[in-house]
């Protein structure tokens, strides 16, 4: 089929001029879908640390320059007077590489931040003080499995109790949904079931 083959021919032109968007390595053989960025075997060994809801892992080649918005304040020429910098291909893979890419991606050190008011900051933390629930226990309850995900991205702990002793999990399960509740469960263990996994000697 002539499309298909054009489309191999294109994933090769962009395979040769695009470098890792961690490390800025050449020829990256690897996608975070998620994320948007290419990036080298070595990064992406670390990718597969951080658990797959914060970087899910695919063998592609495409990218909408999605980089920028991971190293918003690395692009400011500010950023080289206060000694931040993106990590390099001669880095080692631990600490540095590492270190840099649970800062951009986990902690989302680099991106772009409105200012925001006291209360602004207490109502996205908490959407009632009264009742302790969260935004991920809200979405759980409703169902929103694409909310939830975005949620857990950034930093929402599905085993978080609520006033009445409810996780979002709990109320996931409570209204029907089951695949939220089973994608909230694998999002909370995941990483630590590896790291047993891994420590006891056995694939998963």
């Amino acid at each position: 089929v002539p499309g298909r083959w054009e489309a191999g021919a294109m994933s090769k032109r962009l395979r040769s001029s695009e470098v890792c968007a961690d490390c800025s390595g050449p020829d990256p053989s690897w996608a975070s879908v998620n994320r948007g960025t290419f990036i080298c075997d070595e990064c992406c060994s670390v990718h597969r640390s951080l658990g797959r809801h914060i970087s899910q892992m695919v063998e592609t080649l495409y990218n909408n320059g999605a980089n920028s918005i991971w190293e918003h304040s690395l692009l400011d020429p500010a950023s080289l007077i206060s000694g931040r910098r993106k990590a390099n291909p001669q880095d080692k893979v631990h600490p540095n590489k590492a270190e840099f890419i649970r800062a951009k991606y986990q902690m989302l050190a680099f991106v772009h931040r409105l200012p925001c008011r006291d209360d602004d900051s207490v109502t996205a933390k908490d959407l009632s003080k009264e009742k302790g629930n969260t935004p991920l226990h809200v979405a759980s309850k409703a169902g929103q499995i694409l909310q939830a995900e975005l949620l857990a991205v950034y930093g929402a702990d599905p085993g978080t109790q609520d006033a009445s002793g409810k996780t979002p999990v709990d109320y996931a399960r409570q209204g029907g949904h089951h695949e939220l509740a089973e994608r909230l469960v694998e999002i909370q263990y995941e990483l630590t079931d590896r790291l047993a996994f891994y420590l006891c000697g056995r694939k998963p």
